[in-house]
């Protein structure tokens, strides 16, 4: 584990600040915001050349030639450098009960049974009996970590109608826990706390726990991270994070929790130059956006056909997004489902799916044909972008895993501040659930 924060979190910050162009824009605005003409000519001139199987080692950091550009070699090397988190194991195919698989996925399956597996492990080594699930969902984990191991579990949900779900199931398939996996709604909030520890220290008696999450969402996890400093009797925290990008902002767009640790909040705003406020403006929603992209290991195998899919879709969205851009027209959906890349086999089938799924300035303009060739002339013009495209995923799919590690290392060391021993733990496998570090700590 390293140890020195400060140039960590600085070589980050300052890193991030050199190649927001790869991240700053929604990625259907690369055409309005010129994001493709940021790329350095020489890198093009290689990375053009890369086959589909060397685009897809490239993206996961395993291919590097010495040949290349050094400014190429410096930043893929950086990459490298910057994420700091653990090495993934290889997981075995997991072996639920029967009633564990009823109306799951194989993703939430695969979550919930090594989540619980790790919280067992933790809770083992501290005599911890008690569970308090954060934010509990439909109860899955909570109803396993009762089975499997015996755990008394407190499951806290805001949402009544996933309480009501969750004791319908209960009900249902795990008649036996009624007394042992029960489910309360609290109400989570950002800045009072004084309700919520109330609640949990009824709850449990005022005995030690072990407080949980599964892909808390956004403020949510950094809630429970909070909790876990005031309650006193939570002994042990174990969070796994999600949907960094949803994160509550202030009226001025500033994040409420990112960052959190003092080390880094220093490094963005006192320790900077009067015209260094650079750093507030790489650490906002599209960072955190980039931080919750699918990892790298996605591209593992993928064929062309797929490529060029993914790169079809990508720029026909940009084009679209262009020429409303260009034309001040406010883009709807008029259809719960956008334009289903599934159907669309070129450009023009894909506009005119579009064309019936979404309003422009509130028309339905299906049926305009100068219109819908002002959208293919326009697609004429940047229809050679297509392998730049993937390219361009390609470098974002390097920075993923360093902008997912700046998060939660800033949540660790938030950690060490408060004087707790926390680590980061692989508990999934990325293939699987593309969130899979959890947050540990122990009182």
């Amino acid at each position: 584990m390293f140890h020195d924060f400060e140039n960590y979190f600085k070589d980050s910050t300052d890193f991030f600040d050199q190649y927001q162009w790869l991240f700053k824009y929604p990625i259907t605005k690369i055409l309005i915001e010129n994001c493709l003409n940021e790329f350095p000519d020489d890198w093009l001139n290689v990375l053009q050349k890369l086959s589909t199987e060397e685009l897809n080692k490239f993206a996961n950091g395993e291919l590097i030639n010495k040949n290349w550009p050094p400014s190429l070699l410096s930043f893929v090397n950086k990459c490298k450098t910057l994420n700091k988190l653990p090495s993934l194991q290889i997981k075995s195919d997991c072996q639920l009960p029967k009633t564990f698989k009823l109306g799951l996925s194989e993703k939430k399956q695969h979550e919930i049974y090594y989540l619980a597996e790790l919280i067992n492990d933790k809770c083992l080594k501290h005599n911890i009996r008690t569970i308090v699930d954060f934010g509990s969902g439909l109860g899955y984990i909570g109803q396993l970590l009762n089975y499997l191991y015996g755990y008394e579990v407190i499951g806290l949900e805001s949402s009544l109608d996933n309480i009501k779900i969750a004791k319908k199931r209960q009900n249902l398939l795990y008649p036996d826990s009624v007394n042992k996996v029960k489910f309360f709604h609290i109400k989570v909030t950002n800045n009072d706390y004084t309700e919520m520890k109330s609640t949990i220290k009824n709850l449990t008696n005022d005995e030690e726990f072990c407080l949980i999450g599964l892909h808390a969402c956004a403020d949510l996890s950094v809630n429970a991270i909070k909790l876990f400093s005031i309650i006193p009797t939570v002994k042990l925290l174990i969070m796994v994070s999600c949907c960094y990008h949803k994160l509550e902002e202030t009226d001025n767009e500033t994040l409420i929790n990112f960052p959190v640790s003092k080390k880094l909040k220093f490094i963005i705003t006192e320790n900077n130059n009067d015209d260094d406020d650079k750093y507030k403006e790489i650490l906002r929603r599209p960072f955190l956006r980039l931080a919750c992209q699918e990892p790298a290991k996605r591209w593992d195998n993928m064929s062309k056909d797929l490529h060029d899919k993914h790169a079809f879709y990508v720029l026909s969205r940009a084009v679209i997004e262009l020429f409303t851009h260009k034309n001040n027209i406010k883009l709807t959906k008029c259809v719960k489902k956008a334009t289903r890349i599934s159907q669309c086999k070129n450009f023009e089938t894909y506009l005119q799916d579009t064309l019936e799924r979404y309003y422009f300035n509130e028309n339905k303009m299906s049926n305009d044909e100068e219109f819908k060739n002002n959208i293919k002339n326009l697609w004429k013009l940047n229809e050679s972008k297509l392998s730049i495209v993937e390219i361009y995923t390609g470098l974002q799919l390097l920075l993923q895993a360093p902008a997912e590690s700046l998060v939660l290392y800033d949540r660790y060391y938030w950690l060490i501040e408060k004087n707790y021993s926390p680590e980061i733990i692989a508990v999934l496998s990325n293939i699987i659930s593309p969130r899979c570090y959890a947050t540990v700590a122990v009182k």
